[in-house]
């Protein structure tokens, strides 16, 4: 598989050529140790029918999506996630810390390219994806997947609502699904369960053999959107938007829950940490129709228009913390980076640059 590789003494990747899917990211935590906290399918070194899609063939890391999931607007496209996350990316410039692409074809008649980017003395990944001309109106996200063996502790930035959509994404027998759908969620230790019990979906995994998704509408007036995931081997992965750019958070729990292939049961331990602008993961037409989440003034697509510019920056990134540390209840600006907190007060810095959230070029 070609990809081209970023390094820094802090964090390294590589960006693949198909779907530019970030793989082998890697982080010194700076006491000696260094993790790899993305996910990578279980089929990755194995030969698939012809039929399954690049995105299937490749999935890793991260991705950007244009459209996010299901692509049922675009005549010539008909693939989840589109053609950012399946076709082919060529390169334009690279360093040793800077990577830019160009997407090969257009989205909707827009043309999009992607810069990536790692800093010295920072445990930390920037990209920034700018959309140029088009027409029309599409959903539009990143895609982060972690590992989440053992369990991850979630916390969540200012937000204004979160919930369940109106159907569950699997059912018998090609699947199982465990959440109440739909649901607004007010307390997210109680989420309701199909059975009708509750579970606390501050902790994944919670339960085996499922796949559900979820989504919060993170609250415009933060001066930033975090998410984070703490895990009990010692370091917490944090990211962090523009929530006026992107406005929610899907989380895709996948544990099992898909009985056929490639999924076949073992795509299992994976949480989807996916910075949004789309009506859950319902798809193009779902995202750009009138909905519960655009009724609420969250809005769930970008419009493109001939001239036009739309300028998406995202940062995650991570950092040691030490034992007992628990789930983050803050992150806020710290000089030179941020300062996240846990349920117990004990605080911590984080060197990143805030000021890539804002930035236009």
């Amino acid at each position: 598989m070609k990809a081209w590789s970023i390094q820094s003494d802090r964090a390294s990747l590589a960006v693949t050529e198909t779907g530019a899917h970030l793989s082998d990211v890697r982080f010194a935590l700076g006491d000696g140790r260094t993790i790899e906290p993305m996910h990578t399918s279980p089929w990755e070194h194995e030969a698939l029918p012809r039929d399954v899609p690049p995105i299937l063939r490749v999935l890793r890391g991260d991705f950007f999506c244009a459209p996010f999931a299901e692509s049922d607007v675009i005549p010539t496209e008909t693939r989840a996630h589109g053609l950012t996350a399946n076709g082919t990316w060529q390169v334009t410039g690279q360093t040793q810390r800077t990577l830019d692409l160009l997407l090969d074809g257009d989205v909707m008649g827009a043309t999009i390219t992607g810069h990536y980017e790692v800093k010295s003395g920072q445990a930390a990944v920037y990209q920034r994806h700018t959309i140029t001309g088009g027409n029309g109106r599409i959903p539009m996200a990143h895609h982060a997947m972690l590992k989440a063996d053992p369990p991850l502790q979630l916390a969540f930035g200012p937000h204004v609502w979160a919930g369940t959509p109106s159907t569950a994404p699997e059912s018998p027998p090609n699947g199982r699904s465990i959440l109440a759908y739909p649901q607004d969620i007010t307390d997210l230790t109680r989420a309701l369960l199909a059975d009708g019990g509750t579970v606390d979906i501050t902790t994944y995994p919670f339960a085996d053999g499922h796949e559900d998704v979820w989504m919060i509408a993170t609250d415009a007036t933060a001066s930033f959107g975090w998410t984070a995931a703490t895990s009990p081997d010692g370091w917490v992965w944090f990211a962090l938007k523009d929530p006026r750019i992107l406005p929610g958070t899907v989380l895709w729990l996948s544990n099992g829950g898909r009985t056929y292939p490639p999924w076949s049961s073992r795509h299992r331990h994976v949480i989807g940490i996916e910075e949004v602008r789309s009506y859950f993961a319902n798809g193009h037409a779902a995202s750009i129709a009138d909905n519960r989440l655009s009724r609420r003034g969250t809005p769930t697509a970008f419009d493109l228009a001939p001239g036009g510019r739309i300028v998406i920056n995202y940062v995650f990134g991570v950092a040691p913390v030490p034992a007992g540390f628990g789930p983050v209840t803050d992150i806020r600006p710290d000089p030179g980076g941020v300062a996240i907190t846990d349920s117990q007060g004990t605080r911590l810095h984080a060197s990143v640059d805030r000021s890539f959230l804002t930035t236009t070029d």
